[in-house]
């Protein structure tokens, strides 16, 4: 993974929903397949939410992103999102339970729900470009 050209703070809040069909630690496990250093818990009887810090804690989606077409899809939806610091996107929370980084721009497109990542940045858009670059290089 190419270092992140970032001094700044970084923060990801992670949360997902839990369906009564599903077991909470499969949710954990998915969660944890695609944000390094982030120790969700199950709250409030029907979501997971966890908390990470700094570039290293996108490695695995970073790794991914790169290796299929979705780094365009993964620009948009943080563009699309950004509010001031703070910008979002979703997982497709089925591929995520088997390791694999799957962008989605609606809900809808995971069953049982996405996984949301927010990140909250004072560089965001620096953080924006090291992710998923505009000309879609990949870069490493």
């Amino acid at each position: 993974m190419r270092k992140a050209p970032l001094t700044a703070r970084i923060e990801l809040k992670v949360e997902s929903s839990v369906f009564p069909s599903e077991c909470p630690e499969k949710v954990i496990s998915a969660i944890t397949n695609v944000i390094d250093k982030c120790s969700p818990e199950f709250r409030y009887g029907s979501r997971v939410i966890g908390r990470a810090s700094g570039s290293e804690s996108l490695r695995t989606i970073y790794e991914q992103i790169r290796s299929k077409a979705s780094m365009g899809v993964l620009r948009r939806m943080l563009l699309y999102h950004k509010i001031a610091d703070t910008t979002y996107f979703l997982l497709n929370k089925q591929a995520a339970s088997a390791g694999i980084v799957v962008v989605i721009e609606d809900v809808k497109e995971s069953p049982l729900g996405p996984i949301s990542v927010t990140i909250d940045c004072d560089e965001l858009d620096a953080l924006i470009c090291w992710l998923a670059p505009a000309d879609g290089k990949k870069s490493f």
